[in-house]
């Protein structure tokens, strides 16, 4: 009976080391951070606010509360994102403002909150709207640091939809000329569905600065990630970014992952190892819509210094918890 007892109880320590994806369900566009024992998961919601969920383990993410840290005035907020800059958070988003509908073009435009101290859970309040004076949809930001200076990297759509940086005086501020051109679709793969560059990331490793993005219409099963690398001076000329030729993390059939892609990083509890969270859907007919969710997996570095993300793993497959949890 003794014997019994340890071997249960042995059974019960190594399963709350692992997790299974999805590790939220109806969260798409998903964004985390580990800060303070805790992980933060922030996603779409496509309504007039955001939420966070906040546990100690990816396992435990399954079951928290989606708690609502920011209410903004308008509606359909997508891609936010939480960067911490000195001790403050900013929270990036997309959103349609008052009186607008998803067809008016005035309607998707990024913008950014600030938190009132150094909680990612907030609360939040309206910082700044993070406009050009052209026309056109924008979406998606995300803030990148290179060379010492913060630069905004989202979308736009002028004709078909491409990546552009723009220079940052502060979080909240943009600087003084236009938006610069990053990447536009060029490759087949890029043009599954609809010619699409969107849901730039940016990703850092051994002195070299990366962004991931997703190519392809996000409404079909071959919505992927693309890489580019920052490999000059100047940020914002396009000749200085090396584009990839060849997608980095797609569907996997014999795995029932379909239009993996909008992603982002975070690193173990020890920092040792680096992560990427995604959403996806199981099915491929599924859609761009809420009912894609949130998954993790560990990836690793190539002997050439570049990401290698793998294949999406299955819903349900017991997965190692990140290191240090």
């Amino acid at each position: 009976m003794f014997k019994l007892i340890v071997v249960s109880l042995l059974l019960v320590v190594v399963g709350s080391d692992a997790f299974t994806n999805p590790i939220a369900l109806n969260a798409p566009d998903p964004w985390m951070v580990y800060y303070k024992g805790f992980y933060h998961l922030i996603a779409t919601t496509w309504s007039n606010y955001f939420g966070i969920r906040k546990a100690r383990t990816l396992a435990g993410l399954k079951s928290a509360q989606n708690q609502v840290v920011y209410r903004f005035s308008g509606h359909s907020g997508w891609a936010p994102e939480i960067h911490q800059v000195n001790e403050k958070w900013y929270l990036y988003y997309t959103s349609c403002g008052p009186n607008t509908n998803t067809d008016d073009v005035a309607c998707h435009r990024n913008r950014v909150a600030e938190s009132a101290g150094d909680d990612p859970m907030g609360p939040y309040t309206h910082k700044a709207d993070l406009i050009d004076s052209d026309d056109v949809f924008e979406l998606d930001p995300s803030l990148i640091k290179i060379n010492g200076k913060h630069y905004l990297i989202a979308s736009f759509i002028p004709d078909i939809q491409k990546l552009y940086i723009r220079e940052l005086t502060n979080p909240y501020t943009l600087a003084r000329g236009e938006k610069h051109l990053l990447s536009e679709p060029t490759f087949d793969w890029e043009s599954d569905g609809g010619s699409v560059n969107e849901g730039p990331e940016p990703l850092y490793h051994n002195n070299r600065t990366f962004v991931v993005y997703s190519a392809g219409y996000c409404d079909t099963e071959n919505y992927k990630l693309g890489l580019l690398e920052f490999i000059g001076r100047d940020p914002l000329n396009i000749s200085d970014w090396r584009k990839y030729p060849n997608p980095v993390f797609q569907k996997n059939i014999s795995r029932g992952v379909y239009g993996p892609g909008h992603n982002g990083f975070f690193k173990s509890p020890d920092g040792r190892d680096d992560w990427i969270v995604y959403h996806a859907n199981d099915s491929p007919n599924g859609h761009c819509d809420m009912n894609r969710t949130s998954r993790a997996q560990k990836f690793r570095w190539g002997a050439d210094g570049l990401p290698v993300f793998g294949v999406p793993e299955a819903e349900g497959v017991e997965l190692q918890a990140p290191s240090g949890e």
